[in-house]
Protein backbone atom coordinates (compact mmCIF):
# COMPACT_ATOMS: atom_id res chain seq x y z
CA UNK A 1 0.00 0.00 0.00
CA UNK A 2 0.79 3.72 -0.41
CA UNK A 3 0.70 4.55 2.75
CA UNK A 4 3.40 2.07 3.57
CA UNK A 5 6.14 4.13 2.21
CA UNK A 6 7.55 7.68 1.78
CA UNK A 7 9.15 9.70 -0.11
CA UNK A 8 11.98 11.96 1.57
CA UNK A 9 15.78 12.87 0.72
CA UNK A 10 18.44 11.16 0.08
CA UNK A 11 21.26 11.70 -2.54
CA UNK A 12 18.24 13.02 -4.65
CA UNK A 13 14.84 11.57 -3.43
CA UNK A 14 14.09 7.86 -2.55
CA UNK A 15 11.31 5.42 -1.31
CA UNK A 16 11.52 4.26 2.01
CA UNK A 17 9.91 1.82 4.13
CA UNK A 18 7.53 3.28 6.82
CA UNK A 19 6.81 -0.52 7.99
CA UNK A 20 9.18 -3.73 7.42
CA UNK A 21 8.10 -6.06 4.29
CA UNK A 22 9.16 -9.72 4.03
CA UNK A 23 10.16 -10.92 1.02
CA UNK A 24 7.66 -11.66 -2.06
CA UNK A 25 5.42 -9.02 0.10
CA UNK A 26 3.78 -6.57 -2.11
CA UNK A 27 4.70 -3.18 -1.05
CA UNK A 28 2.81 -0.67 -3.68
CA UNK A 29 1.17 -0.37 -7.30
CA UNK A 30 3.32 1.45 -9.70
CA UNK A 31 1.17 4.02 -11.97
CA UNK A 32 2.03 6.33 -14.17
CA UNK A 33 1.17 10.02 -15.50
CA UNK A 34 0.81 9.06 -19.19
CA UNK A 35 1.95 6.56 -21.75
CA UNK A 36 4.38 8.39 -24.53
CA UNK A 37 6.15 7.20 -27.99
CA UNK A 38 9.80 7.30 -28.54
CA UNK A 39 8.90 10.46 -31.22
CA UNK A 40 7.25 12.35 -28.00
CA UNK A 41 10.69 11.60 -25.46
CA UNK A 42 12.23 15.00 -26.59
CA UNK A 43 9.13 17.04 -26.02
CA UNK A 44 9.26 15.64 -21.69
CA UNK A 45 11.01 17.84 -19.19
CA UNK A 46 14.46 16.53 -18.51
CA UNK A 47 12.64 15.20 -14.84
CA UNK A 48 9.83 13.77 -16.53
CA UNK A 49 12.69 11.80 -18.76
CA UNK A 50 14.77 10.00 -16.51
CA UNK A 51 11.47 8.90 -14.53
CA UNK A 52 10.49 6.73 -17.38
CA UNK A 53 9.65 2.81 -17.65
CA UNK A 54 9.56 1.09 -20.85
CA UNK A 55 6.81 -0.54 -22.20
CA UNK A 56 8.23 -1.83 -25.47
CA UNK A 57 10.65 -0.66 -28.13
CA UNK A 58 8.42 2.04 -28.55
CA UNK A 59 6.19 3.27 -25.77
CA UNK A 60 7.32 4.17 -22.33
CA UNK A 61 5.46 5.01 -19.49
CA UNK A 62 6.05 8.15 -17.32
CA UNK A 63 6.10 7.15 -13.73
CA UNK A 64 3.68 8.61 -10.87
CA UNK A 65 4.90 9.13 -7.13
CA UNK A 66 6.16 6.92 -5.38
CA UNK A 67 7.67 4.19 -8.50
CA UNK A 68 8.89 7.98 -10.04
CA UNK A 69 11.13 7.96 -7.24
CA UNK A 70 12.73 4.20 -6.56
CA UNK A 71 15.99 4.55 -6.75
CA UNK A 72 18.75 1.87 -8.48
CA UNK A 73 20.99 -0.46 -6.68
CA UNK A 74 23.15 -3.06 -7.83
CA UNK A 75 21.74 -5.36 -5.30
CA UNK A 76 17.81 -4.71 -4.94
CA UNK A 77 15.63 -5.12 -2.15
CA UNK A 78 12.55 -4.73 -4.16
CA UNK A 79 11.74 -6.16 -7.26
CA UNK A 80 8.99 -5.02 -10.09
CA UNK A 81 6.87 -7.52 -11.57
CA UNK A 82 4.10 -6.11 -14.11
CA UNK A 83 2.74 -3.12 -12.06
CA UNK A 84 3.58 -4.44 -8.80
CA UNK A 85 6.48 -3.99 -6.29
CA UNK A 86 7.25 -6.24 -4.18
CA UNK A 87 10.12 -7.38 -1.17
CA UNK A 88 12.82 -9.28 -3.19
CA UNK A 89 14.67 -9.78 0.04
CA UNK A 90 13.68 -8.42 3.79
CA UNK A 91 12.91 -4.88 3.71
CA UNK A 92 13.81 -3.22 7.48
CA UNK A 93 11.58 -0.47 8.35
CA UNK A 94 13.29 3.10 7.67
CA UNK A 95 14.95 1.49 4.74
CA UNK A 96 14.97 2.61 1.02
CA UNK A 97 13.39 0.64 -0.92
CA UNK A 98 15.43 -0.20 -4.34
CA UNK A 99 15.30 -1.67 -7.83
CA UNK A 100 17.79 -2.74 -10.58
CA UNK A 101 16.58 -0.56 -13.40
CA UNK A 102 18.20 -2.49 -15.74
CA UNK A 103 15.44 -5.51 -15.56
CA UNK A 104 13.04 -3.66 -18.11
CA UNK A 105 15.30 -1.78 -19.67
CA UNK A 106 15.73 -2.93 -23.73
CA UNK A 107 18.69 -0.58 -24.17
CA UNK A 108 20.09 3.27 -24.35
CA UNK A 109 21.95 5.43 -21.53
CA UNK A 110 24.79 4.32 -19.03
CA UNK A 111 25.77 6.17 -16.14
CA UNK A 112 27.98 5.91 -12.99
CA UNK A 113 26.79 3.68 -10.23
CA UNK A 114 26.90 4.80 -6.34
CA UNK A 115 24.74 2.70 -4.90
CA UNK A 116 27.31 1.25 -2.70
CA UNK A 117 25.93 -2.48 -2.99
CA UNK A 118 28.60 -5.23 -2.50
CA UNK A 119 28.49 -6.33 -5.73
CA UNK A 120 28.22 -2.86 -7.23
CA UNK A 121 29.09 -2.90 -11.26
CA UNK A 122 30.30 0.58 -11.08
CA UNK A 123 27.71 1.48 -14.10
CA UNK A 124 24.13 1.12 -14.64
CA UNK A 125 24.38 0.00 -18.17
CA UNK A 126 20.54 0.86 -19.77
CA UNK A 127 19.68 -2.50 -20.60
CA UNK A 128 19.02 -6.30 -19.69
CA UNK A 129 20.99 -7.51 -21.98
CA UNK A 130 23.43 -5.60 -21.10
CA UNK A 131 23.72 -7.77 -17.87
CA UNK A 132 25.81 -11.06 -17.10
CA UNK A 133 23.67 -14.42 -18.00
CA UNK A 134 23.18 -15.52 -14.95
CA UNK A 135 21.51 -12.16 -13.70
CA UNK A 136 19.56 -12.33 -16.51
CA UNK A 137 18.21 -16.01 -15.72
CA UNK A 138 17.82 -14.75 -11.96
CA UNK A 139 15.58 -11.66 -13.05
CA UNK A 140 13.92 -13.05 -16.76
CA UNK A 141 10.64 -13.88 -14.89
CA UNK A 142 9.94 -10.29 -13.85
CA UNK A 143 11.20 -8.86 -17.01
CA UNK A 144 8.28 -6.83 -19.34
CA UNK A 145 6.62 -9.29 -21.72
CA UNK A 146 9.02 -7.58 -24.20
CA UNK A 147 12.22 -8.07 -22.80
CA UNK A 148 11.40 -11.87 -22.63
CA UNK A 149 9.98 -12.12 -26.73
CA UNK A 150 13.44 -10.50 -27.29
CA UNK A 151 15.54 -13.35 -25.22
CA UNK A 152 13.53 -16.26 -26.59
CA UNK A 153 14.45 -14.28 -30.11
CA UNK A 154 18.24 -14.45 -29.82
CA UNK A 155 18.19 -17.43 -27.82
CA UNK A 156 16.28 -19.32 -31.16
CA UNK A 157 19.30 -17.02 -33.43
CA UNK A 158 22.03 -18.27 -31.26
CA UNK A 159 20.97 -21.88 -31.29
CA UNK A 160 19.82 -22.24 -35.41
CA UNK A 161 23.51 -20.69 -36.17
CA UNK A 162 25.02 -23.91 -34.10
CA UNK A 163 22.99 -25.81 -36.26
CA UNK A 164 24.80 -28.18 -38.84
CA UNK A 165 23.33 -27.83 -42.56
CA UNK A 166 21.63 -31.05 -43.63
CA UNK A 167 24.54 -33.51 -45.64
CA UNK A 168 23.39 -33.92 -49.04
CA UNK A 169 22.73 -38.04 -49.93
CA UNK A 170 26.17 -39.63 -51.56
CA UNK A 171 26.04 -40.62 -54.91
CA UNK A 172 27.02 -44.09 -56.22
Amino acid sequence: MIADVEVRGTKGLGVFALRSFHVGEFVFRRRHLRIVGGAELPALSADDRIRLCELDLDRFAVLAPPRRYLNHSCDPNAMRHGVKVFAWRPIPAGDEITIDYRLNAFGGDSWPCRCGAADCTGVVEGGFFAMPEERQRLLLPHAAAFIRRERRRRRQRVTSMWRLPPVPPRGR
